[in-house]
């Protein structure tokens, strides 16, 4: 049976993709403040599931960004940089919405859609 985190993984994706495509229609406070959080939830679980890959490998990866360094060690991700940089953007996002300006946070959310999608599966 596919565990809840897997399945929770695509749902996330799908509602990071559903809150940008909302924003662009309609931009607004509240639009911008959902595509945050959807972002925020979508690293969550995709900085896991590097986390859960890593570790079946043999390897320990207890934090975000050692997992990332880890996933691209491993061949799993490409684009490690690019990972840290969206972890950053999360973990600054929690405290401060603003922390960067709303073009650069929506880019990057954008973004991360594709690395995500670009994780690869390793047997």
């Amino acid at each position: 049976m596919e565990s809840a985190k897997k399945i929770k993984l695509p749902e996330a994706k799908q509602h990071l993709q559903e809150a940008l495509n909302q924003y662009r229609s309609v931009p607004s406070e509240l639009g911008f403040l959902t595509v945050a959080k959807t972002f925020e939830i979508l690293v969550e679980y995709a900085w896991r599931e590097l986390k859960e890959r890593v570790e079946d490998q043999g390897l320990d990866a207890p934090a975000p960004k050692i997992a990332v360094k880890q996933a691209a060690r491993l061949g799993l991700i490409t684009e490690p940089e690019m990972w840290l940089n969206c972890i950053d953007a999360r973990n600054d996002s929690v405290h401060d919405y603003f922390g960067i300006s709303k073009k650069e946070y929506l880019a990057l959310a954008e973004q991360f859609l594709s690395l995500v999608d670009a994780i690869k599966i390793v047997s």
